[in-house]
């Protein structure tokens, strides 16, 4: 284990770009790093190896809520990083909680997200993706991520939400300003017109029942509990976030992995009775999230044999898990016939994406559509020309341009 201050420059641009590679050195020569964070100066515990990440995520020692789980003076390391109010109106959701408070919340959220729920959505999802082919075959260049990866999710998920067709744009820059944005300023207004916005959707559910998921949140019910309105704005933005920037990431990683490797886009556009096992390769070898939301150890926590001080933050990257030659054969080759493939991409234990089988429909359905209608579609620019996300959290790429 190595405590040297940021040995592996993970927080660097061109690991933004190529996170994979630093993972490897971690993994090969400090499978459990400790880092600092360079904004705050908080130990940050980075996992590796396969079996530490899916462990990390299983051991509900690992905490989210350092207020409830932490004694004053190590929370207040944390708590003070974010004291303004308004940004509580949308934290308040099931990524930041531990059990019982997360297992209430996602047993009322679950009762919107049934699995006949999602297979109804299945034929408004292919006609999304028809919509924005047809549109597309009007062009022979442009960036894939705005003309086809962006808009099917947030169609989606919008609809679910009940969001106006206009205000879907709106929907994208809030959230990106909120994840992405350095403006302190930008931000809190991106949250006020988010949360301003929002309320005037629960409120016409309150008085009308539209049979949309936000209905169905508003009237979530169980023993005779319901969401708060700040639970209900909190899962909106988490819903939003979660049901549309993952999804981009999906099917523009996704795309990507297969450009990089024409043997397999080759093999998966003459056979899409490989589409279910090319999906799950997608997702293992190239994901959209890199790590999940912070934990933080609520007690000194041993894992394989390195301890765990109470109060650091652990981040197990999902990536990393993913390629570990442990578990995965050949983890660095794209392999769209591996079975099985028991990736995290989706996480692990209590916090395991409830959205994982609409986000691997939408994914099917997009990269087969575009498979079937562009079968030669190729990058149209360097591969070390595209930008990536800046943060630890979602890995995607800020713009795809492409021709067909």
């Amino acid at each position: 284990m190595t405590t040297d201050v940021n040995t592996y420059p993970i927080f660097s641009h061109e690991a933004r770009a190529n996170p994979q590679a630093v993972y490897k050195d971690m993994r090969d020569n400090d499978p459990i790093y400790m880092g600092v964070g360079p904004q705050t100066g908080n130990h940050i515990w980075f996992f590796t190896r396969y079996d530490d990440v899916v462990s990390v995520l299983r051991d509900q020692r690992f905490i989210k809520d350092v207020r409830k789980n932490l004694p004053p003076e190590l929370a207040q390391r944390y708590v003070m990083e974010d004291p303004d109010p308004t940004f509580q109106m949308i934290n308040h959701h099931l990524l930041n909680m531990d059990a019982p408070d997360h297992t209430r919340l996602r047993s009322l959220v679950h009762k919107a997200f049934t699995p006949k729920a999602v297979r109804d959505l299945e034929q408004r999802i292919q006609g999304i993706a028809d919509d924005l082919i047809a549109e597309m075959k009007t062009q022979s260049s442009g960036d894939l991520l705005d003309l086809f990866a962006f808009p099917l999710p947030i169609t989606v998920i919008a609809e679910m939400l009940g969001v106006e067709k206009e205000r879907r744009d709106d929907f994208r820059r809030w959230t990106r300003t909120i994840l992405f944005g350095t403006d302190m300023q930008a931000s809190q207004l991106a949250v006020m017109e988010l949360v301003q916005y929002t309320n005037d959707l629960i409120k016409e559910r309150r008085e009308e029942d539209r049979g949309d998921i936000l209905s169905g949140l508003v009237r979530a019910e169980e023993d005779g509990d319901t969401l708060s309105h700040m639970e209900l704005i909190s899962m909106i933005f988490l819903l939003l976030v979660a049901g549309h920037e993952t999804t981009v990431n999906l099917i523009g990683n996704g795309m990507l992995a297969l450009m990089q490797h024409p043997d397999q886009y080759d093999l998966l556009k003459g056979n899409f009775d490989l589409m279910p096992t090319a999906v799950e390769e997608m997702l293992r070898y190239n994901g959209p999230v890199e790590t999940p939301t912070t934990r933080f150890a609520s007690e000194d926590i041993e894992v394989s044999g390195v301890t765990i001080p109470q109060g650091d933050i652990v981040l197990p990257s999902l990536l990393a898990a993913n390629r570990d030659p442990a578990v995965f054969e050949n983890p660095d080759t794209l392999d769209i016939t591996r079975d099985p493939n028991p990736h995290v991409a989706f996480g692990h234990g209590i916090h395991y994406c409830l959205g994982a089988p609409l986000a691997r429909m939408e994914g099917t359905i997009a990269i087969r559509a575009l498979l079937d209608n562009f079968p030669n579609m190729q990058l149209n620019t360097d591969v070390d020309k595209l930008e990536w996300s800046q943060n630890l959290l979602l890995h995607g790429m800020t713009a795809m341009p492409v021709r067909w």
